[in-house]
């Protein structure tokens, strides 16, 4: 949809000051600040493209969000004339994980797939403990029709192969057997006792307690505190980081969340947020993968971007999590760790990512990247915070864009912080764009460092440029992104819409990103009828009805058609839309059908 900006004014003087429509790396910008010259920042709220919500809340300065309508993917019926017929909600659990495991030997390396599946299309990551068992999530077979046995096919350090058969039927593999970490290698961190301020940074870094902000810095000193007084072990595994973790582009968007880029340069930003219960086959999906972090840079400026948090890999069968860290991109020195700690769902994360030195103090110019992760409810920490630590150790920069530009993969550092949620699934799978379906809501409470204000100052409730990036695929479900009152980026999955088949006749022109639009005329018959007309559409049943007809700006189909964009003078193509009652009656493509000839069929059910 196009971006549109409401005028709002509420007393005291506060309103819109300006609106600005430009390409950014997800979508469309709204701005809103306020009237009159006063000089306080003007808070922008980027919407990207999809659906936005924001709670209501009580900030200490007055603030009126101004959200872009994007495509609201509120309930609609496929026409007045239709039956009020609620979509099926495919985020509902009609099968769950259950934790699993197998015995097979230590520091193994394993993919996870059916029994005569295909490891790379259908297999998850897995790794065994120093117990030499191997700990995931399957679904149980409890049906005649569910996928009874997993192949668990993995190698050890030497690269000696070895295969194990797990039993989907069988009560021993599900049978509880948590992780025993003291047993695990390691290293214990005691919880702190002390006057933390009787320490100084260098040995509370060195000591694996990770960066502590100063008390001053209520909320985040209060998170760092609760991490810092709670008992640990820093484990000794090294495991491969097995993807990128990317920065964002209007080519490939990746991420929903949070970005604050009003008040640079960003030097380290804190968070906590839970891990949710990944769910099996998401938007109907063979394989699916998302990442949960916050991060420093990145956003619209490439390479340079810190992250560390943790990932959810999913099958209909079978499910992995796992910790990782990265210094992004294209630096070996990064990508070659992967965490040590396997989060479970319910479990509380610490995580702290920020410019460093190579002996972790807090430098923007120092030369290196950091990263402290800490499930407070396990005790497991992934501790990448100096440049010789072991087995985690931070990461040395790739050169700055601004003192070499031509380098490859130079670093432009410092402009933003981001709390995200990314979407993995097109690098494990050539056919999936979903992201994880999950349960229940993952709240991220966290805050930046400014060097503007040389404290954790700034949050999504006061940073003057606040960028919401909200669900970009149009798949069944999607992720709606609010912004609590309290330093709050929530995530939670509903339903999407039930989708039609509609066809039409070239020639028809698609815009470019960020929101590609294709303008059409309604035929004045059903596709089974007659074929659409030259530059028309048509369902297949009926004619178009009421609000569908859009008289005022025309009709629009809203989203990317991929191989029947502009399609040519001639040609047919099937997609799948709803219309958006929210958006001018637009139609949302949620499915490329592709090229196809007359006759059609009167079915409204997509093939």
């Amino acid at each position: 949809m196009n971006p549109r900006c409401l005028d709002i004014n509420q007393p005291g003087g506060l309103g819109v000051c300006f609106a600005a429509f430009m390409a950014t790396g997800i979508g469309g910008i709204c701005a809103i600040g306020l009237k009159g010259g006063q000089k306080k920042p003007c808070m922008k709220t980027v919407i990207a493209e999809g659906r936005a919500r924001r709670l209501s809340s009580d900030w200490g300065i007055p603030l009126v969000l101004l959200l872009c309508l994007g495509i609201l993917y509120q309930p609609n019926a496929y026409a007045e004339a239709a039956s009020d017929t609620v979509a099926a909600d495919s985020s509902a659990v009609k099968n769950s994980y259950q934790p699993a495991s197998i015995l097979a030997l230590p520091e193994l390396q394993c993919k996870l797939y059916p029994t005569g599946g295909d490891p790379a299309s259908e297999g998850v990551p897995v790794y065994t403990d120093d117990d030499g068992y191997a700990r995931f999530y399957a679904v149980r077979a409890t049906t005649s029709g569910a996928v009874r046995s997993l192949i668990l096919d993995c190698t050890d350090p030497a690269g000696k192969p070895s295969t194990y058969s797990v039993d989907l039927t069988a009560e021993n593999t599900f049978a509880p057997r948590p992780v025993n970490l003291a047993k695990e290698r390691g290293t214990d961190r005691p919880a702190l006792q002390d006057d933390p301020l009787s320490y100084t940074q260098s040995e509370l870094i060195e000591s694996g307690y990770g960066l502590r902000p100063d008390p001053g810095d209520t909320a985040a000193y209060a998170r760092w505190l609760a991490s810092a007084t709670k008992s640990g072990r820093m484990l000794e595994a090294k495991r491969p980081s097995l993807h990128d973790y990317t920065v964002t582009s209007s080519q490939a968007p990746a991420w929903v969340g949070s970005v604050l880029t009003g008040k640079p340069n960003y030097i380290s930003t804190d968070a906590n947020f839970n891990v949710p219960t990944a769910h099996p086959g998401g938007d109907q999906t063979t394989k699916t993968e998302i990442a949960i972090w916050n991060g420093l840079g990145g956003f619209g400026t490439g390479s340079g971007l810190i992250q560390g948090g943790v990932n959810l890999y999913t099958t209909p069968t079978a499910a992995s999590y796992g910790s990782w860290r990265e210094y992004c991109c294209g630096n070996a020195d990064s990508n070659g760790y992967g965490g040590a700690f396997v989060p479970k769902p319910g479990d509380e994360i610490f995580s702290q990512e920020w410019y460093c030195d190579a002996k972790g103090n807090l430098n923007l110019n120092g030369g290196y990247g950091c990263t402290y992760l800490h499930d407070l409810t396990s005790g497991a920490i992934l501790s990448c915070t100096l440049a010789a630590g072991k087995p985690c150790w931070s990461v040395k920069a790739l050169p700055l864009c601004s003192a070499s530009p031509k380098t490859a993969n130079c670093m432009t550092i410092g402009r933003a912080a981001e709390f995200v949620i990314e979407n993995q699934s097109p690098q494990v799978s050539s056919t999936s764009t979903a992201f994880t379906d999950f349960t229940p809501q993952v709240t991220m409470t966290g805050s930046a460092y400014s060097s503007q204000t040389n404290k954790y100052s700034q949050t999504v409730n006061n940073d003057s440029t606040v960028s919401l990036l909200t669900d970009f695929t149009k798949t069944t479900t999607h992720i709606v992104v609010t912004l609590g009152s309290a330093a709050q980026t929530n995530f939670s999955i509903e339903p999407g819409e039930t989708s039609y088949p509609l066809y039409c006749q070239g020639r028809l022109i698609t815009s470019t990103a960020p929101t590609p639009l294709t303008p059409f005329k309604w035929s004045s018959r059903s596709a089974h009828a007659v074929a659409p007309g030259p530059g028309q559409c048509a369902w297949a049943d009926r004619v178009p009805q009421g609000a569908e007809i859009n008289k005022s700006g025309g009709n629009l189909i809203s989203g990317y058609l991929n191989q029947v964009a502009n399609l040519p003078a001639g040609k047919y193509a099937e997609i799948g839309v709803y219309r958006d009652t929210n958006a001018d009656n637009d139609l949302v493509v949620t499915k490329i059908v592709g090229i196809v000839k007359p006759p059609f069929s009167s079915s409204t059910t997509l093939p």
